[in-house]
């Protein structure tokens, strides 16, 4: 099949094997027009696009943490907060388009198949998985790009989406709510750490709520969360990293020694089985390694024999390391900022959920003081985040939504008090795959 527009890559469903994830061994090599015709196939798609998922996840993690002050490349480690290139940003652009495309096959065909043993409850089960997966990769797009390219439908072929223009930001967040409104109506109540329910879109939900600013949605969808028994912050914090589908965890994506998770050897010296490619930034480190600000999410860190520290939250060599899209720490913090910033502040409120993320990880609680102003404690809760979310993806996004970014990244490289440099460029390939799809401003 050629090449689409929109960076799509693959019209089809080629399925690659993602069964420790779904338990659900998929069918390979199923072709596009005949993909989902019943409830088996219905499913095998599913496990596809949660193989996708997996396959731009760790690309757009890296992507967005090496724009921070998080992370370096270990070959340059003097380059924090580096200028951005078409040629060089990341972030999984077309990977997420692959994952998006795959899903829309399932909202497109599953409310059309003829399978008396499909029940409707089985279709709303798989319906509602494709309608998160797909605002999920929609946030993470825009996240990381600004306004992109709607594409509702399936690509059968390589003019299907051809004249499709980058829609605004905001409209691009209006269809993730849309999505992810109709995943919460079709997913049940019920926990499961490695596919989407009703928990899961409560907990994305918090956090799209809290990128456009809407805090008491965001501070009702976290609560939603906090308030399940299933969820909670284990102790000591490394256990949910080392330990798979943890109470920590409400959606992650988990790998075995067969569907392995080859993140690890980005981070990893060569004497770990790494490359070293990537390291957390000096200045970090040692924030980390503050008992009064990292506390023991210093076991996030290994020392190696020349000196430098690895990053081992991926470092399970055989490949069998998590990575979390939504856990339940960011849901403490999600809802520690909207109730300081919304239209009444509860900065006790604020502060309680910000001292259950300090006290898990044996950090001195912070006091509410008379003199406490909300952008007192919503920088408090902004360092907090990049203590307790540092390599997942969320610094950069961080720092550029709360309006820093010009003062925290501009203080290490100047060309980032632009705005025009708080989202990241799109990849050379994909503009020259696709003459519709036009480069950011700056780039």
């Amino acid at each position: 099949m050629k090449k689409l527009n929109i960076a799509l890559i693959l019209a089809g469903l080629w399925l690659t094997s993602c069964s420790d994830l779904l338990d659900t061994e998929p069918e390979q090599n199923i072709s596009d027009e005949a993909v989902i015709v019943d409830e088996k196939s219905a499913n095998t798609a599913l496990v596809g696009v949660y193989d996708a998922l997996q396959g731009y996840a760790t690309s757009n993690i890296i992507g967005v943490d090496l724009a921070s002050d998080n992370v370096v490349n270990y070959n340059n480690q003097n380059n924090l907060v580096p200028d951005l290139t078409p040629n060089n940003a990341g972030g999984g652009f077309s990977a997420i388009y692959k994952m998006i495309n795959q899903a829309n096959f399932i909202i497109h065909l599953v409310p059309g198949v003829q399978d008396g043993f499909f029940t409707q409850e089985e279709r709303n089960q798989v319906l509602g998985e494709a309608y998160f997966l797909r605002a999920l990769g929609y946030l993470d797009l825009v996240k990381t790009y600004g306004g992109v390219q709607l594409v509702l439908t399936p690509a059968t072929g390589p003019d299907t989406h051809k004249g499709t223009k980058r829609s605004t930001a905001d409209e691009t967040y209006a269809q993730i709510g849309a999505d992810l409104d109709q995943a919460e109506q079709l997913l049940k109540e019920t926990v499961n750490r490695t596919r989407a329910n009703r928990f899961s879109v409560y907990a994305l939900k918090a956090r799209y709520f809290t990128y456009i600013k809407n805090w008491a949605q965001a501070e009702t969808y976290a609560s939603k969360v906090i308030a399940h028994s299933g969820f909670k912050l284990v102790k000591p914090y490394s256990v949910f990293f080392t330990t798979k589908t943890s109470e920590e965890s409400v959606f992650e994506l988990v790998y075995s020694t067969s569907d392995r998770n080859s993140f690890y050897t980005n981070w990893l010296s060569p004497a770990d089985g790494g490359r070293h490619d990537y390291i957390p930034a000096r200045e970090f480190v040692s924030q980390l390694l503050d008992p009064a600000k990292g506390g023991t999410r210093k076991s996030l860190l290994k020392q190696t024999a020349e000196g430098s520290w690895d990053l081992i939250q991926y470092g399970k060599s055989d490949g069998s390391s998590s990575v979390f899209i939504l856990r339940i720490a960011e849901q403490y913090l999600i809802r520690a900022e909207a109730r300081a910033s919304k239209a009444s502040p509860d900065l006790a409120g604020a502060l309680a959920d910000l001292n259950a993320v300090r006290a898990r990880s044996d950090v001195p609680a912070s006091a509410l003081t008379p003199s406490a102003t909300v952008e007192q404690v919503n920088l408090a809760i902004l360092e907090e985040r990049r203590l307790e979310l540092p390599f997942e993806g969320h610094r950069f996004v961080d720092v550029v939504r709360t309006g820093h970014a010009a003062a925290i990244f501009g203080a290490i490289n100047p060309n980032r008090k632009n705005t025009q440099f708080h989202i990241l460029p799109i990849p050379l390939t994909a503009i020259q795959t696709d003459a519709d799809l036009n480069q950011n401003p700056g780039y």
